[in-house]
């Protein structure tokens, strides 16, 4: 008798036909092999069901689900309401995004050494359309550099050290959502995906999900990230800036925050302006010695603003 999958993978697609094929590909030549993969086809108008079912002929732990077209989010928790009850661990997987053969065995190895962690994340290298290396090194890079509070100063967090509350409070450096390998329990526990939050949904779960502990970090590459013209949408550093200026503000309020994380909260983001403030001047004084003057009232306005944050104490929803 088989015995039903201890991993489940859910796959949000749409109009994913130019690379899904490639991903699918990926996920079964796992080195594990008892995971089911559900494709959820979120209103796509090409081929990518199609490409989906055809997988799912082939390989019978793959599913295909269709939905009217509602977003990532939606298609994300529509995928994990699917998945076979008896799976203990859970990952979402982008439609156009490649792992390692061995990505699963490594995440869930280091899950299983660490019972009391909701959750595990890797590194990520990035790479062209074609499927060419894309500046190697340098995303493996951000996803080491994460930053933490410690005695009320902002500092480098150890690569030895797991990805916590206190190190997602200044921004997230765990995407591409296949990095991340969750406890199916914990997941379901944070909530899942807030479709009502724009472009850092990812950042929004994770930091409910670390609420219930710290997320493992493995110092690997285990994912190629595809960069292309249908995701450059995430570089428009406006919306960005905008949307990290939201998350800042809807932790900072939010309810869930127990004394200890208000605590950290606070002094957390006047740690984080005065570290703005540090860098602004030392990019200031940079361009006066190279005798760039025509960018100090830049600089100056920006010392302004980190200086007024700062003796606020709280983050705001408009730019000041």
């Amino acid at each position: 008798m088989n015995r039903p999958p201890a991993l489940s993978i859910v796959v949000p697609a749409r109009n994913a036909e130019r690379f899904l094929a490639a991903t699918l590909e990926s996920i079964r030549a796992q080195t594990v092999q008892d995971w089911e993969c559900i494709v959820v086809d979120d209103g796509s108008t090409d081929g990518t069901a199609a490409i989906a079912r055809r997988q799912a002929a082939e390989d019978a732990r793959f599913r295909v689900i269709g939905q009217p077209q509602a977003g990532a989010s939606e298609a994300r928790n529509r995928g994990s309401r699917e998945i076979t009850s008896q799976a203990e661990y859970l990952t979402f997987m982008d439609s156009d995004d490649l792992w390692l053969p061995d990505a699963l065995a490594i995440l869930r190895g280091e899950l299983a050494r660490h019972p009391e962690s909701p959750g595990v994340h890797g590194l990520a290298e990035q790479i062209d359309e074609a499927g060419r290396p894309h500046e190697p090194g340098a995303f493996p890079d951000f996803g080491r550099g994460r930053l933490g509070c410690r005695g009320r100063r902002i500092v480098a967090w150890p690569r030895s050290e797991p990805t916590t509350f206190a190190t997602l409070l200044i921004g997230n450096r765990v995407f591409p959502q296949g990095l991340l390998l969750m406890r199916r329990a914990h997941f379901v526990q944070a909530g899942g995906y807030d479709a009502s939050v724009r472009l850092v949904e990812d950042w929004d779960m994770l930091l409910r999900l670390s609420r219930l502990g710290d997320i493992r970090f493995v110092d690997r590459v285990i994912l190629h990230y595809r960069r292309h013209a249908g995701n450059m949408s995430t570089e428009n550093y406006r919306a960005n800036r905008e949307a990290a200026r939201m998350m800042h503000h809807r932790i900072f309020f939010a309810r869930e925050n127990d004394e200890r994380q208000q605590a950290l909260l606070r002094v957390t983001w006047r740690a984080w302006q005065a570290y703005l403030a540090q860098q602004t001047w030392r990019e200031m004084r940079h361009d006066l010695r190279q005798g760039r003057l025509d960018r100090a009232p830049r600089g100056l306005a920006h010392l302004y603003v980190q200086l007024h944050r700062y003796l606020r104490g709280y983050p705001t929803l408009h730019g000041l």
